[in-house]
């Protein structure tokens, strides 16, 4: 079956302005030509796409169903359009990158670094997020690749284990517990705890296992950003719990520790992902070959 953009763009059109005179208004066309169009997609899809009411459209449930699949196809228009624009300019390819800050602060500028230096047109761009919103846009095509840890659920996406991450516990070079050599969460249960964003995936798990042991963390202070959690730490307004990868060697300038969290748990892997491989740009295709084997891919089913 095949679907005529012009009628696709003007469904799209009388969808989101609810009202026949304003698409029309819109697409710079007649109302009439707008009814048209509407009435030959019902026929060509063999259902009622929208209920015509005296205030103006409601779509019907097919009427979402091709709202958003129409617009998916208009996204991948302009993401095709922009691409080959970049062809046209000498860039030879856009990657979009969505990461956590373990991997931004830790393996990715390197190794984006190295693929630069041998796809030196090749234009990147790179948002930090947290898991979940790594993984919202890979879904979404938002992102090209997203890379976020094995904590975060990856259903629809095809991933593949990048780098080895662990939790560590920082103090200050005052508190009793600087001199461990490392340490359980029972250990430091009861401290009161510098915190990571509630949505973080660090934080999900450690309020599940201080929930294992019978307790709640004491949480003191939430911050978004782990350096900003290094920086609390040596200023002693509590401990912190954080990844490996997220500390910075400046943190641990003024004396703080980083303690390893002696539990079976407390070890992820970074991942690296993408919604489709086969569909996949070359250039990512490319970056993905840069980072990992891609014949180790494995697709996430949720379970």
């Amino acid at each position: 079956m095949r679907y005529d953009l012009v009628s696709l763009s003007i469904f799209v059109a009388v969808a989101e302005e609810q009202n026949l005179t304003r698409a029309a208004h819109r697409k710079h066309t007649a109302v009439s030509a707008v009814s048209k169009r509407i009435a030959e997609l019902e026929q060509q899809v063999g259902t009622q796409l929208m209920l015509r009411l005296p205030r103006g459209i409601e779509l019907t449930p097919a009427g979402h169903s091709l709202l958003y699949h129409a617009r998916q196809v208009f996204r991948n228009l302009e993401q095709m359009e922009e691409e080959l624009s970049d062809y046209a300019a000498g860039v030879r390819g856009h990657i979009r990158i969505y990461t956590i800050s373990a991997a931004l602060m830790h393996c990715l500028p390197q190794a984006v670094g190295q693929f630069l230096g041998n796809y030196p047109q090749t234009d990147i761009d790179i948002e930090e997020h947290i898991g979940i919103g790594v993984v919202q846009g890979v879904l979404e095509g938002s992102a090209d690749v997203g890379i976020f840890s094995s904590w975060t659920t990856s259903s629809g996406i095809e991933i593949w284990p990048w780098q080895h991450d662990h939790l560590a516990v920082m103090v200050s070079p005052a508190h009793p517990l600087a001199d461990r050599t490392s340490l359980k969460l029972i250990d430091v249960i009861d401290e009161k705890i510098i915190g990571p964003h509630r949505d973080s995936a660090v934080s999900h798990i450690l309020d599940r296992e201080a929930r294992k042991l019978g307790k709640t963390l004491n949480i003191g202070l939430r911050v978004s950003s782990f350096v900003s959690m290094a920086e609390l730490v040596s200023h002693q307004l509590g401990i912190a719990i954080l990844p490996v990868n997220e500390i910075s060697p400046s943190a641990l300038l003024n004396g703080v520790r980083s303690i390893p969290l002696a539990e079976t748990w407390a070890s992820r892997e970074l991942l690296v992902g993408v919604k489709n491989y086969a569909h996949a740009s070359p250039s990512v295709k490319t970056l993905l070959k840069s980072l990992v084997p891609v014949e180790r891919c494995e697709i996430k089913d949720g379970k």
